[in-house]
Formats: C-alpha cells, sequence, structure tokens
C-alpha cells in the first residue's frame, strides 16, 4: 500500500524544469526515529539522529543517493520479563542507506521518492548486559522540498528506513540540501 501511494504522488508531482537538471548535491537532515514498539508502560520509543546526505542528479527526474546518520539519542525504557520490570537502554549507533532518488521539481519545489536498501547498527543493555545488532534491508520514502535559493532546499520527508527480522524504524525528516 505505501508503494503504490509513493508511485501516485511521483505521478501527481508537478511537471517543471527549474531545478539543476543534473549535477551533484550534498546535505543534512535531523531525524525523529520511531522505534514502532512500546516499552512496558505502553510509552512510544523514539530516537534522534543527524545524517549527512550526498547524491547526484543525472538528468531532471532520476539520481542517487547515499546518507550515513549518527543517533544523538537513546531511548530508556521499561519492560516486563516473567513479572519483573526491567529497564533497558536503547540506542541507534549509525546507519547507512543507498537510494534511488527519483523526483519531479518546479522553481518552487520538489516531490521525490526514494528507494533503496540500509542498515542499522543499534546497541542495548539490559541489567548491566551490552549487545549489538545490526539490521538490513529494503528502504523507501517521500519527500518535498522547498526551493530557498537557486542552488538550496529545504526538505521534509517520511522514510520507512528499515522493516526488516523484527526491526521497524521510521524517520520524520527535515533537512537542508545544496546542489553543485
Amino acid at each position: 500500500m505505501r508503494i503504490l501511494l509513493l508511485v501516485l504522488a511521483l505521478l501527481l508531482a508537478p511537471l517543471g524544469f527549474a531545478d539543476n537538471l543534473r549535477g551533484f548535491y550534498a546535505g543534512g537532515n535531523l531525524d525523529f526515529i520511531d522505534g514502532n514498539t512500546t516499552d512496558a508502560s505502553g510509552n512510544d520509543t523514539g530516537f534522534r539522529a543527524l545524517e549527512v546526505t550526498g547524491g547526484y542528479k543525472h538528468n531532471s527526474w532520476l539520481g542517487g543517493e547515499v546518507r550515513v546518520g549518527f543517533g544523538v539519542s537513546g531511548e530508556d525504557y521499561s519492560i516486563d520479563v516473567g513479572g519483573d520490570i526491567v529497564d533497558v537502554d536503547v540506542s541507534i549507533d549509525h546507519f547507512e542507506s543507498i537510494y534511488y532518488r527519483a523526483e519531479s521539481s518546479n522553481s518552487v519545489a520538489k516531490l521525490y521518492g526514494l528507494l533503496g536498501y540500509s542498515n542499522v547498527q543499534t546497541s542495548s543493555e539490559l541489567q548491566g548486559d551490552s549487545s549489538s545488532s545490526s539490521k538490513s534491508g529494503p528502504s523507501y520514502g517521500v519527500g518535498v522540498g522547498f526551493a530557498m535559493r537557486e542552488n538550496s532546499n529545504l526538505n521534509f520527508e517520511y522514510r520507512q528506513i528499515i522493516n526488516s527480522d523484527g526491526a521497524e524504524f521510521t524517520a520524520l525528516n527535515i533537512g537542508f540540501d545544496y546542489r553543485f
């Protein structure tokens, strides 16, 4: 269903070409990540991360992008283990993503979709025992960007970073990019 909505959004995007038609770009995002789970008290788990992006627009519609993110805040919560409430500290250490990027733009805004692959490294501490885990899988998202100046954009985005092997991380991002 989400993929269908992404394709529909791209088909309904404005068809102008005032943005840079090709070339490199770089930027950064502030990510508000939802761990898509709750603690023993029913509270949602959430994380914050900073992300560096870089990409290349092959033409006005297609491009590729690489992202590297680092967790800046973890989550402390409690779980029920055999009737005992136990404290857990979970954090996202880093994540890496590579995307195919389809984009439609005009002189005011752009609408884009992301389809790719991500790896997420997490760490947790439970009753003094530390462990780390790495999950990889498909990733996708959709975003809208607004031109601030000729070569700079303010972007807002929803992204499914990963949904694989019991690990699901979705993000709402606010970011900036500069087109060279």
